[in-house]
Parts: C-alpha cells; structure tokens; sequence
C-alpha cells in the first residue's frame, strides 16, 4: 500500500482536511496583512491630499483677508516643512495644469471646496535633493495677486475607499474556489467508489477500483474491490450449479414424459405432461433470473415503439385481447433484447391473469411511460411491491393456475432498474391493473443489464 510523502501530502483524509484549512487560512492571513498594509498606504495618501488641500484654502482664504504690504510675511507664516506658501503680484513660476494632474486637482476641490473659487492651477515640480516628487500650484486672489505654492506630491491615481473590502472579497472568493478545487480532488475517490457501488449493484460486472487517494479511501477502495469479487464469484458459482442442476433435470423430465406417452389413462397423461411442463419453465424462468445479474447486452439504438406494438401483435395472434395506443416511432438507446423480455412479461402477465392487455406509450421531452392494463381482479394493495419479489405467487385468482413462476416481474423490474428508470404497479379504479414503466430519454449508463429469458410471466 502507497503510504504518504510527508507533512506536505498526508496519507489520511483527515489530515489532507486539516492541510487544506491550514492553507487557507494562512492565505487569508497572509492576504489580510498585505490589505491592512495597504490600507495604512492608502490613508496615509488621502492624507496628504487632506493636507495639502487644506493648507491651500488656508494660505488663499488668511493671504486674502491681509493688507498687501504683510501678505509675503504671513505666507511664510503659514509655511511648513511639507508646504512652502508664497505671495506675489504675479506666480513666481506659471503652473501648468497638465492633463495628468486633473484628478489630483478635483480631488483637493473636493476636500477642500474653497479652491474652486480661486482659480487652482497645478504643475509638476523638480524634487529637491533626490527626495519624493513635488508638486507647484497657483492660486489667484480677489485682487489679481496670486498666492503660490509648493508641496510633496500625493498619490497621482485615486484612493478607492472601498478597496478593502473589494480586495477582501475576491481574495475569499479566490480562497473558496482553491478550496473547493482541493476538496473535490480529495473526495474524487469517495466519488468513484460511490458510482462503482451504484453501477455493481445494477449488476454491473466487477471493475476494480484504483486504490489511489487519502489512506482511508485506499482502504474502503480495496475493500470494496475484494468484496464485489467475492459476491461475482458466488453468484457465478450459484449459477453454474444450477445450469448443471438444470441440465441434469432435463434427462430424467424427458423419461418422464416418454413414459408418460406409454400410458393408456389420456387424462392422466395429460395431467402429467402438465406438471413436466411447468417444471422446465421454472427452471427455464430461474436461470433466466440468475442469467440477468452476470451477463449483459450492450446499448444501442433501438425503436421502443415497435418493440411494444410488436409484442403486443403477438399477443394478439395467439387469441389473446390486445392493443396498442402511441406513436409509430420512438427511437431510444437501450438494450433491445433485455427491454423486449420484461416488456413481455407485463403483457404476458395482463393476458394471461387480466383477460386481455392494453398498452400505451407516452413521449417527453426527457423520459417516455408505457401503461400496461387490464382487466382482470388487480392485486391487494399491501401485495403491489411483494410480487416484484422473486418467486413470489398470489393466491387465486392470480394464482399459479395461470402458469405463472414468480420470476416474471422480478425479471422486469431488474431489467428496468438497469436502464435507470422505474416499474410499479396500481390498482384501476374502474377495476383491474396498471404496470407503469419510466424509462429515461438520456443516454442509458454503461452498466450491465440483465437477459432475462423470453415469456417469464410473473
């Protein structure tokens, strides 16, 4: 058995759990503090902006209110060591509002409203001694003077104020959906295991499963591997023995019957060529049964329609009473030969216990329904799922005299549940019974379906 490669790959589920909530909350964490760096950036940006906004309004609005003649001492007043004020008749350097300055610009009019008002102009200017980038601006007062000046240039691009909580969301998002990646690749296993325990329990033959994955998955995998081996060998071993039973009993029912036909007594011989044939259709009818969980028929396209209308034409030539109502064509991907014998079984069930059958089909878009009734005296209702039973006779009048096995609907019913779809029975209100088939319009899965024998009535 492959054991693990280490704390980077654990060998268990569990631990493979465990790693995978690890890792996503170290990325959260690891993502949280890169936000929360950025978050101060981004404050301390706005800021700036803040701050030079205001100090802006501030120089214009003080500077305006003054006599011309303190103006120049109270802008170096108003100086700091991030913003250099100054004031003259004229900008000592015209500040050239350059295109890419234009966001920066109505952001510190949005901080600060009173800069609309007094003609805000702004440039690029040279860092001084190899420092941060500068910024030059101009602001005309009520009387023509201007009052400029000089500070560490903001953020050029915006401050998005919601960026941490955007930024949050995708990074949860990316986090969910790695996590959801890793989960599945984790649990692709238990996946198959599940599809394979579906598909052997239609009767699929025994597929081994690869014995990859956490330690518990290789676990369960080689369990089941060794236990759908076990159930396939007995199940061929009870058939085989009973095909050897079967032949064997042929013999001795053949001298039967030729030591019957040496009798004088009709009646008896009769009687007795009766009970032999019954014995070769219950053998015939239990191996068919047996048959139908080992061997298979592959899918292919095939016409329900025809398939139902010929069975029910059959019927019809033997003397019996029987219709068939729907279209003339429904093609389908099925198993043709395992579809005709349950079908069968249902009609041969309403001849032969309900005076007559009539079928119908039905179409839609994503699954078609056969309708089998007659009109015989139906079935208990505590008895409508026990006689899917194999083996299983009702009393009269639905009873053995009819020539039933007891294996005819359990026939259908394996038969239907390979092809995906369902067989139930009611009774009708008017009196007797409906066999109700669903069939599913998708392709039919790659499963095994049972060949039941021809003419198993239930």
């Amino acid at each position: 058995m492959r054991r693990g490669i280490g704390w980077l790959s654990p060998s268990t589920l569990a631990g493979r759990t465990v790693l995978t909530l690890l890792a996503g909350l170290l990325a959260f964490h690891l993502g949280s503090v890169w936000l929360l760096e950025r978050g101060v950036r981004d404050a301390l940006a706005e800021a700036r902006e803040n701050h030079v906004a205001d100090h802006a309004a501030m120089a214009a609005r003080v500077v305006g209110s003054l006599p011309e003649e303190v103006r120049e001492a109270a802008a170096r007043v108003l100086s700091t060591p991030t913003f250099e004020a100054a004031w003259d008749r004229s900008p000592v350097a015209e500040p050239t509002d350059e295109a890419a300055l234009a966001p920066l610009k109505a952001r510190l009019v949005q901080h600060a409203p009173d800069l609309a008002n007094v003609h805000l102009q702004l440039g690029l200017a040279a860092p001084r001694d190899g420092g941060p980038g500068r910024i030059r601006g101009a602001m005309r007062l009520a009387d023509g003077s201007w009052v400029s000046f000089a500070a560490s240039a903001p953020n050029l691009a915006p401050v998005p104020t919601d960026a941490s909580l955007a930024s949050h969301s995708a990074m949860a998002r990316g986090i969910v959906l790695a996590s959801i990646v890793v989960v599945r690749r984790i649990t692709n296993p238990l996946r198959r295991l599940a599809r394979a325990a579906e598909a052997f329990g239609k009767g699929a033959s025994p597929v081994p499963l690869p014995e990859s994955g956490p330690l518990e998955v290789r676990e369960a995998a080689r369990t089941f591997n060794a236990m759908q081996a076990r159930i396939h060998r007995l199940v061929a071993d009870r058939t085989q023995a009973l095909a050897a039973v079967s032949h064997d009993l042929r013999s001795p029912i053949q001298r039967l019957r030729l030591r019957a036909g040496c009798l004088d007594d009709q009646e008896a011989q009769r009687a007795i060529d009766g009970d032999l044939d019954e014995m070769e259709g219950m053998i015939e009818a239990t191996l068919a049964y047996l048959r139908g969980e080992t061997e298979s028929e592959e899918p292919r396209q095939a016409d329900l329609a025809t398939i139902l209308a010929t069975l029910v034409d059959d019927a019809s030539d033997r003397g019996a009473t029987a219709t068939y109502a729907g279209p003339d064509r429904l093609p389908m991907r099925l198993r043709p030969v395992a579809i005709k014998r349950a079908l069968a079984n249902l009609v041969d069930n309403a001849v032969n216990h309900g005076d007559g059958a009539r079928a119908t089909l039905e179409e839609r878009p994503e699954s078609v329904t056969m309708r089998v009734e007659d009109d015989g005296p139906g079935i208990p209702e505590r008895d409508l799922e026990a006689v899917f039973e194999p083996f299983h006779r009702l009393d009269a009048p639905r009873n053995r005299g009819t020539g039933g096995t007891g294996l005819g609907l359990a026939i259908a019913r394996q038969v239907i549940d390979a092809h995906g779809g369902t067989v139930s029975l009611a009774n009708r209100p008017g009196g007797g019974l409906v066999a109700t088939v669903r069939l599913p319009r998708a392709p039919v899965a790659a499963t095994q379906a049972p060949r039941a024998a021809e003419g198993a009535p239930a």
